[in-house]
């Protein structure tokens, strides 16, 4: 359940007796942890959805032309 450094940092606590600091600086390395995950899955994600925006946009565009440029080549046509 927890990785060798947390209970490395314990068992150093326990025997230092400060197991309240150990246990802090274990919470503070594993926040950190999970902010660089995050800014890196943001990172990751940011281009994707770009994409996927620029496609729906691109799908409401031509729902919104294509009838006007049947009209337009339907008048031209008569």
């Amino acid at each position: 359940l927890f990785s060798q450094l947390v209970l490395q940092m314990v068992a150093v606590g326990e025997e230092t007796g400060r197991v309240d600091e150990l246990l802090q600086e274990a919470a503070d390395y594993y926040e950190r942890e999970v902010d660089y995950d995050l800014r890196s899955l943001t990172a990751k994600i940011e281009p994707i959805l770009t994409v996927f925006v620029a496609i729906m946009v691109l799908i409401l565009a031509l729902g919104i032309f294509m009838p006007m440029w049947n009209m337009m080549s339907a008048i031209k046509g008569n």
